[in-house]
């Protein structure tokens, strides 16, 4: 025997995967099976030389598999979608099992892949006992593994071994190997002397090969589309993975998805066309949830019953975001009292003055109707080459991943009317109640996006987010001019982030003002120009829900500047629905009821590189 210069069974478990013709009949639909092999005699290139994995009943421990081995998706343990039923080696030595798919969601989905021909491809997790050096050619071992155990087998998309099965996938890191075994050592001696503590010896003459590389990309490319499946296919992993797509490029692609997915607020909810949305009476429905009768109210009724199987029960009344996304022009008044009349002019109604909206008109990214949390990756480093002699080693290199998660954080409000007003004038009462619930809402949600602290709950906003561009003025602020509005894009452009189509300007009433009255210098145009694109070539949204009682030093009058060269890296989610909840029993003395208001919504900045701020700007 050829004495082995390497103990294999370093590494622990190994992973090894086919691939091959899918077979239709191979699978049965009623009794969810399907036939696979598993392992074949094909030569399979490891970090220590060529492996062959032999395929005789004399060398492959079965017991394992025979008593019911689980299958899993990926060889995560956690991804359990099935089980194996039977195990057999054929005559031209490639092993094989039919495997049983269970009925859980994830089971379901694989077996769906599966029957599409889409999955199929399998993985086998094993663990080795016994070997022999069997030759080396060209200065490549190959070794013949003579006693080895399957742990489990997986349903995987990348494949290697081109021979038989569904299917290859390896994620093996050269170990350290122990003192490799002697000439002498004989086969039994090998199976009981396993779990010794391995003894130091050479380095390996090779890292994971350019395959294993390729194996570790795809494998992240599955995970991500495991993860984000409810946005990308396995259709859209599979071309990802034979495009040769990096993992920033598919990162790219779920982003993408999870934008147009929820751009729409009727596709993000529970559907309602425009013409619902516009007849749906906030007013009626909660007419209805007061006196119990819904027969002046179907279309309330029925949307309310379709967003809680949508987004859950509550004991008071959901209305969805398709209502709410509507601009309204009607007001209402600071009481109900008013709304009672025999002749009462809606169309003269007066409302309350809030802030300008401005995020939806700059591009932000809106997320509608989300049920749960999510993660929106991110690259934060990218790679890094260098200059090198011929022969000179090539240093490492990391790209680092992140992500903005949004999660739901809760915003609420009450407002007190008498019942009787809504009774006897709902339609009336309603652009009282739309506007109030949903301008100030919406308003709300605007102020979280620019000021949020991300303390105590709150979203983290564009001016408080780490490693945006930062314009100072001086010690106690300084007046706004052109030098400042430069050097917001400057900050921008430094980092990289060059503006493209959504790049613009946030500012409010006070720095418009004062900008329309200065000159980026003598015999020049005001720094406020008359045009679409006001602040040198870039759009301009004004809002007071930008703050003007800012301090620095001595003035606690300063205003904040907003510049954006890419308002999309801007994403605000609303998660379910706005839940408004009848209470008759606090204001009951006073002749009142009162409407909880409940919502849930998050935001946060993709790249902060992306944003820069003046925050000691003054304005007089």
């Amino acid at each position: 025997m050829t004495t082995p210069t390497k103990d294999l069974r370093a590494a622990g478990l190994q992973r090894r995967a086919l691939t091959g013709t899918f077979q239709r009949d191979a699978v049965s639909v009623d009794a969810r099976t399907v036939q696979i092999a598993f392992a074949s005699e094909t030569p399979y290139e490891r970090w220590f030389g060529m492996e062959v994995l032999d395929c005789s009943t004399g060398s492959v421990r079965l017991d394992r598999l025979m008593n019911g081995a689980p299958l899993l998706f990926n060889h995560d343990p956690d991804e359990l979608i099935g089980v194996v039923e039977s195990v057999s080696i054929g005559q031209d030595r490639v092993c094989r099992a039919t495997v049983r798919f269970g009925k859980t969601e994830d089971a379901d989905e694989a077996f769906a892949l599966v029957q599409d021909g889409i999955l199929r491809n399998v993985s086998v997790g094993y663990c080795i006992h016994a070997y022999r050096l069997e030759g080396e050619a060209d200065g490549v071992e190959t070794y013949r593994v003579t006693d080895w155990e399957p742990m489990e087998i997986s349903m995987v998309s990348v494949p290697a071994d081109a021979t038989v099965g569904v299917g290859r996938s390896v994620d093996i890191q050269p170990a350290t190997p122990p003192q490799p075994a002697t000439e002498t050592q004989p086969l039994q001696e090998s199976r009981m002397t396993q779990t010794a503590t391995p003894q130091p010896s050479v380095t390996p003459i090779a890292g994971p090969s350019s395959a294993d590389a390729d194996v570790q990309r795809r494998d992240a490319l599955i995970s991500l589309g495991v993860k984000y499946k409810d946005y990308v296919s396995m259709n859209d992993v599979q071309d990802a993975c034979r495009s040769g797509k990096t993992v920033d490029e598919f990162q790219d692609v779920v982003i993408e998805r999870l934008t147009s997915k929820h751009s729409d607020t009727r596709a993000g909810h529970i559907g309602l066309s425009e013409r619902e949305a516009g007849t749906y009476s906030i007013a009626r429905a909660v007419s209805a949830m007061i006196s119990g009768d819904w027969t002046q109210a179907g279309l309330e009724r029925a949307a309310n019953e379709a967003a809680m199987k949508r987004f859950g029960g509550s004991k008071g009344l959901l209305v969805p975001f398709d209502v709410l996304s509507r601009s309204f022009t009607a007001g209402g008044a600071t009481t109900g009292a008013p709304v009672i009349a025999t002749d009462l002019r809606t169309d003269l109604w007066t409302d309350v003055l809030r802030n300008q909206l401005a995020l939806g008109r700059m591009g932000a990214t809106m997320l509608y109707g989300l049920t749960s949390g999510i993660d929106i990756p991110k690259k934060t480093v990218g790679s890094s080459l260098g200059w090198l002699t011929e022969v000179a080693g090539a240093a490492s290199t990391d790209i680092n991943t992140a992500k903005l998660s949004l999660s739901p954080k809760r915003i609420g409000a009450y407002i007190d009317f008498s019942k009787q007003a809504v009774i006897q004038s709902a339609m009336a009462v309603e652009p009282m109640l739309r506007a109030d619930i949903n301008s100030e809402l919406a308003v709300r949600i605007e102020d979280a996006a620019i000021n949020g602290t991300g303390a105590a709950n709150n979203p983290r906003g564009i001016r408080f987010t780490s490693g945006i561009g930062s314009v100072i003025g001086g010690t106690n602020g300084a007046q706004i001019g052109w030098s400042h509005i430069v050097a917001l894009e400057t900050a921008c452009a430094a980092a990289n982030a060059e503006p493209d189509q959504t790049a613009g300007y946030l500012v409010n009433t006070k720095a418009r003002g004062w900008l329309k009255g200065v000159q980026k210098a003598n015999a020049l145009p005001f720094v406020w120009e008359n045009s679409d694109n006001p602040l040198n070539g870039y759009r301009a949204a004004v809002t007071n829900t930008v703050p003007s009682n800012l301090t620095k030093g001595s003035s606690s009058t300063c205003s904040s500047v907003i510049f954006g060269s890419q308002w999309d890296m801007l994403v605000v989610g609303t998660f379910g629905a706005v839940e408004i909840l009848l209470d008759e029993i606090t204001q009951a003395p006073n002749g009142l009821n009162r409407l909880v208001v409940n919502a849930f919504v998050d935001a946060g900045v993709r790249r902060a590189s992306n944003f820069a701020v003046f925050d000691d700007a003054l304005t007089s």
